[in-house]
């Protein structure tokens, strides 16, 4: 296991000096100005200097907990909602269209409503973040309850089985592969949601980072808060898929061993 995730680590960490490079091979052969697009060595610079003033620290703050608590809110919402819809067919054929129509819509569209029904605070931030990512989830999580098999369920009929127990037996495990699916695709729009969120006039915030850095065209900061929102969004996503290996792990291992 160690061995597997040395060789990973590796394979990492030879990919993003591999970007560097093609990066800094643009700069040498288009030498573009720096307000244009910056060398990483001065993207790098700027980061220290902005770190040692700790003009960065409370940004990333501030997003990181806009995304945690929409994330964790959005992924909560999306799945009560989404195994109530899946319960009842009726309301899933009444619903789908509606849930369809609302994803369609870009969250922006809705700023100036939501600004006005819950003010310009980070609770807006937060209810942004989490409308970006119940919409997959939910989606995510009719599908997953769809996915139990007919005969499992009729032979726990013919036991007599409670509600209660047709769902811890049947209903959740063969859920669980679309809930983490919904729950991997919600990581990385989560850290969309916060800075869409920032979009709509705060002074907090990556997303006021970079609003901050393309009115004054500091491009270097505008790449520093970039790459800190990239960072972000795959940590969240190696987050998703260490419980995913959590949780189908002990599954996986049997079916090997079968």
């Amino acid at each position: 296991m160690w061995q597997r995730f040395g060789w990973r680590t590796v394979h990492a960490v030879s990919s993003v000096w591999v970007l560097i490079l093609i990066w800094q091979a643009i700069i040498w052969i288009f030498a573009p100005p720096v307000w244009l697009f910056p060398d990483p060595t001065t993207v790098w610079k700027r980061f220290l200097e902005l770190w040692h003033l700790k003009a960065l620290q409370p940004h990333i703050w501030t997003t990181g907990t806009e995304v945690v608590i929409g994330y964790a809110v959005g992924i909560g919402f999306g799945m009560l909602s989404g195994y109530a819809i899946s319960q009842a067919r009726m309301l899933e054929k009444l619903l789908t269209p509606y849930l369809v129509a609302a994803n369609s819509v870009p969250l922006v569209a809705f700023a100036p409503l939501l600004i006005l029904w819950f003010g310009n605070g980070m609770r807006t931030k937060i209810i942004v973040t989490a409308l970006i990512v119940y919409f997959p989830m939910t989606v995510s999580t009719i599908t997953g309850f769809h996915q139990q098999s007919p005969w499992h369920r009729r032979l726990l009929e013919s036991l007599h089985a409670s509600k209660w127990q047709r769902f811890l037996i049947i209903e959740l495990p063969s859920a669980i592969p679309g809930l983490l699916a919904g729950m991997k695709i919600g990581a990385p729009l989560a850290v969309v949601g916060a800075v869409v969120g920032e979009f709509l006039g705060t002074g907090e915030g990556l997303g006021h980072l970079i609003l901050e850095a393309n009115g004054l065209l500091d491009t270097p900061q505008l790449f520093v808060a970039i790459i800190i929102l990239a960072l972000m969004g795959i940590c969240f996503y190696l987050a998703t898929l260490g419980l995913e290996k959590l949780l189908t792990g002990p599954w996986n291992h049997r079916r090997r061993n079968q």
